[in-house]
């Protein structure tokens, strides 16, 4: 017959029992620790590497620029900026101080290295050009796209050579654009920019340049940068000049002017006793005794046909106003800018083609006019917290765009 086992042994096998329980409790408490610390460290590297590098840093029309994409800009503006200031480095070392001429060279060379080194020593202002450069090249490259302007991939081929130093003899035939089916009302369709070649002092040949050019796209990549990111930024630069084309053809060739002529005095007694002068013998008299050099403290300016702006920028907006507000063969009264204080005559005012100094001026405002607003609109352009998003380490590469 069996014998009942001892409370002693019932004790000791409760004791191993919960011993066994606790160690199990503790394995599957340890494990869970371990799997929930690898669970955080996959998703803070699928954070990292996935998702972080996806999200936007801007939007233009809902389209993000993800901080992957800015990164890799601001690696290559920076590497470009760090070329340069190298090459300017080397070209100061290389200059006899005591040559006049060339110690002039040097000492522009020194601005312009000091320049470059307060944009490297700013990375957040460094980081706000390049974010606005890709914002630029969105709005450019849509703005062209309803235009019907196009860049065909052999000018890209062609704008390429010609910034590394290789030109051909003959340019690279591109594409004629190719409009949209139904285009849309204003549209302004443009060809293809063709370059022009002309010679170098040293002329490259196509093994040079093909070899330099696969160098360069070696060091970007290092930075991120696919020839494929390269080509899309001269593409960018292309559609750029040739929207500014379209602007400029836009811009009226006529405008109101007036025709002015300028007595500025130094000191407000000055201007008020030629004023009574002008009054009894005559602006002309009086313009011609000052601009013979005849009157201490006074200057003579036949300023000719001049249309809105003109006067403006060099002597304010409020002598402009009274200026064209101010009927033809008559007289202003003085009038005081920070140059010092005017008489003006209007001699004549009419409508009259700008003069090609002015004309020039206008196109290029109205493009960077357009530009400006776009880049205003909130409905088009958005921005994210792209300041925490500019890479932290500082990066040694190679020139961007030559």
């Amino acid at each position: 017959m069996a014998r009942k086992p001892s409370s002693i042994n019932r004790k000791a096998l409760s004791r191993a029992e919960q011993e066994a329980r606790l160690q199990r409790i503790l394995l599957l408490a340890a494990g869970g620790v371990v799997l929930l610390a690898l669970l955080i460290i996959a998703g803070g590297w699928v954070y990292e590497q996935a998702i972080w590098p996806e999200q936007p840093v801007a939007t233009v029309d809902g389209q993000p620029i993800s901080t992957r994409e800015f990164q890799k800009r601001f690696r290559f503006a920076q590497a470009a900026l760090q070329q340069q200031a190298d090459f300017l480095r080397q070209e100061i070392a290389a200059l006899d101080p005591n040559d006049p001429t060339q110690a002039t060279i040097a000492a522009i060379y020194r601005q312009q290295l000091t320049q470059i080194n307060l944009q490297l020593e700013d990375p957040v202002a460094l980081g706000r050009a390049v974010l606005q450069q890709m914002i630029d090249e969105r709005l450019i490259r849509q703005e062209a796209e309803r235009r019907g302007i196009r860049v065909s991939p052999e000018a890209v081929d062609w704008e390429i050579e010609r910034r590394f130093g290789f030109f051909r003899e003959t340019p690279t035939p591109a594409a004629s654009p190719t409009p949209p089916a139904t285009p849309p009302v204003g549209t302004v369709l443009t060809g293809t920019p063709t370059a022009t070649p002309f010679p170098t002092p040293t002329p490259m040949s196509e093994a040079s340049f093909r070899a330099l050019y696969a160098a360069r796209l070696k060091q970007w990549g290092e930075l991120g940068i696919t020839e494929a990111d390269y080509r899309a930024m001269v593409e960018a630069d292309l559609l750029e000049q040739q929207l500014r084309e379209a602007f400029a053809r836009e811009v009226p060739t006529h405008e109101e002017q007036v025709n002015v002529r300028l007595i500025t005095a130094e000191t407000p007694e000055l201007a008020g006793e030629l004023r009574r002068r002008i009054q009894s013998e005559g602006f002309d008299s009086v313009f011609e005794e000052v601009k013979a050099g005849k009157v201490v403290s006074a200057t003579a300016l036949d300023a000719g046909w001049t249309p809105v702006g003109g006067l403006g920028s060099l002597y304010g907006i409020e002598l402009e106003k009274i200026v064209f507000a101010t009927p033809v063969l008559s007289t202003t009264p003085v009038i005081t800018s920070p140059l010092g204080f005017h008489i003006a005559f209007v001699a004549g005012r009419e409508d009259r083609e700008l003069a090609p100094g002015y004309l020039q001026a206008r196109q290029q405002q109205a493009f960077e006019d357009w530009l400006q607003r776009q880049r205003n609109d909130p409905t088009r352009v958005r921005y994210f917290d792209w300041q925490n998003r500019i890479p932290r380490q500082s990066v040694r590469g190679t020139d961007s765009r030559r």
